[in-house]
Formats: C-alpha cells, structure tokens, sequence
C-alpha cells in the first residue's frame, strides 16, 4: 500500500477538523479549535496519506526541549494497519530535528490498543489525570506517557 506522510499546512483547520470529527465523534474539535494549536509556538501537524485520502493525523506542539502530542487519530477503518505508527515515527522524527529531549501525551486509561501502541515505541508511564476525560467510569483517566529522545530514536 502507498502511504505517505506529510506536514499539516496552516490553512488545513476545516478537513483536520473533520478528520477529528471522523476519529473521535464523542469529542470532536472544530476548525477554531484546530487553527488554535496550529497556530501556537511550535504547534505542528502530520497527516497520513494513502490513495484515496487520509488516514490520520497528528498534532503536537514543541514546549521547548520537549514535544506535547495534543492528539492522534487514525480513522476508525484504518485502525491497526500502521498509520499510527506512521504518525508516531513523524513526530518523533520531528522531535529530534527541534533538539528535543522527550515526547510527552495523555491517553485515556481504557484504550488499550493505543497503549499497547506506545509501549511499542517505548514510551513510560509518568502520571495519571483522575477524571480527565470526563465522568465515564475506568475510561475518565489519563495516563500521562513519555519517550526519552537519545540521538537515533528507534521505531519498532
């Protein structure tokens, strides 16, 4: 399959916004919300590619010698065919070009394929946010998860 990767353009806040739409229907963000973090100092995108369209897209923002990823998401009929890792493999890429230390993210205690996903690129847990994504019994949690950068980050 051809997939490629590519940055997301500073006008692109509509079609990322419904590619969020499309990823997380029960918590959406609108265009506004997306040209806020591409705005921000540091704030960057990825998207993935593949014949017919996108597959998936990734925000992050650089704080200064650490990346944030602000979120992830791949479309649901594209799930557990690499696009995530795609992504992932983007930012930290990214991450090393802007001289940074780690990559940092919350993740909600419940998903386990995306934890099973992180742990795959080595990423720790540093953190919990109790309730974080609101009033849903296990699933509120955050986990706050962090990959320390060396000089040659290592992709699984």
């Amino acid at each position: 399959m051809s997939r490629h990767v590519t940055a997301v353009p500073r006008n692109a806040a509509g079609p990322v916004a419904a590619l969020h739409r499309a990823c997380f229907p029960e918590e959406p963000w609108d265009a506004a919300a997306i040209e806020q973090i591409l705005a921000l100092p540091g704030g960057f995108g990825h998207l993935v590619w593949e014949p017919d369209g996108p597959a998936g897209f990734v925000l992050a923002r650089d704080l200064g010698g650490e990346v944030e990823i602000l979120s992830l998401g791949v479309l649901p009929e594209r799930r557990r065919r690499g696009v995530g890792r795609a992504l992932l493999q983007a930012v930290i890429a990214e991450a090393g070009r802007r001289s940074s230390s780690s990559v940092v993210l919350d993740v909600a205690a419940g998903n386990a394929a995306a934890r099973r996903l992180y742990a795959a690129f080595g990423f720790r847990r540093v953190g919990r946010r109790p309730r974080y994504y609101g009033d849903t019994g296990d699933h509120a949690d955050a986990l706050i998860l962090r990959l320390m950068i060396t000089s040659e980050p290592s992709s699984p």
